[in-house]
This record gives C-alpha cells, sequence and structure tokens, in this order.
C-alpha cells in the first residue's frame, strides 16, 4: 500500500520538513553566534553599558563584573530598552520613574544596538531554536 500524501506521517520525507529543519538549524546557529559574541564583548563594555544604563538594573541587582552575570544584566537592558516604546514597557519598567526615560535617551546609540541586537536577541532566539528543535526531533522521530 502507497503512503499517503499529507499526512503527519510522513512529514519528514516532505519539503515542508526541509524548510523547517533548515530554520531549526539556523536560528541555532545565530544563537550559538550570539552567545558567543556576547560572551566576549560582554567584560570589555560592562562598565560602559552600567554606566549609560545603570537606572534600568532593578535595585536587587549586583554589579558584579563576572561574565556570566554581566552578559545577563546587559540582556534585561536590551529587554529593557526594546520595551521602551510599548505600552507593557511603559506600564511595568517607566513609570513614574524618569530617570530611566532619561538614561536611554541620553545613552549613545552603539550601546543601545548592542544590547538590543546581540543581548534581546538572544534571549528572543535561543528558546525558539530550542523549541523548534523538540518539535524537530518529536516529528523525525
Amino acid at each position: 500500500m502507497p503512503p499517503v500524501v499529507g499526512t503527519w506521517h510522513n512529514i519528514n520525507e516532505s519539503a515542508a520538513f526541509e524548510i523547517f529543519l533548515f530554520t531549526t538549524v539556523g536560528l541555532g546557529v545565530l544563537a550559538f553566534l550570539l552567545v558567543i559574541v556576547g560572551m566576549t564583548l560582554a567584560p570589555f563594555i560592562i562598565d560602559k553599558v552600567d554606566h549609560a544604563l545603570g537606572p534600568l538594573a532593578s535595585e536587587k541587582e549586583q554589579f558584579f563584573k563576572g561574565l556570566p552575570l554581566s552578559a545577563r544584566r546587559m540582556s534585561s537592558y536590551g529587554l529593557k530598552v526594546l520595551g521602551r516604546h510599548t505600552q507593557w514597557g511603559q506600564r511595568r519598567i517607566y513609570l513614574d520613574r524618569p530617570d530611566r526615560v532619561t538614561a536611554v535617551e541620553r545613552s549613545p546609540a552603539w550601546i543601545r544596538n548592542v544590547v538590543t541586537w546581540i543581548y534581546a536577541s538572544f534571549v528572543i532566539v535561543a528558546p525558539i531554536a530550542f523549541l523548534l528543535a523538540l518539535s524537530v526531533i518529536g516529528i523525525y522521530d
């Protein structure tokens, strides 16, 4: 009996699966490159980023210069900068905090770009790549 075309049973042999796999691998490679660049860059620029975006840090957050914590803090800065012009960000991050608004507006453009394009992007891309990889594994098995 020939296989039925268009069913989930046969998806791992289709072009759709290949596109899904290619997208998953691409996002995984992008996440890997972002973490390599982010971990390499963090010790060199953390002081400048803390100086420019320090008011965005939470009160509990320590300003420890160690690698994992500084990369995590810069990811936090990036997500907060991304939330600057959203309703959620206005209510949760910037409400009654003009110092935070001023810090984002007066920070150099290269700092805003680095924390959003490298660190916040990793926080967004890595979980998506992981979930897609789990889906690919589930479909392939």
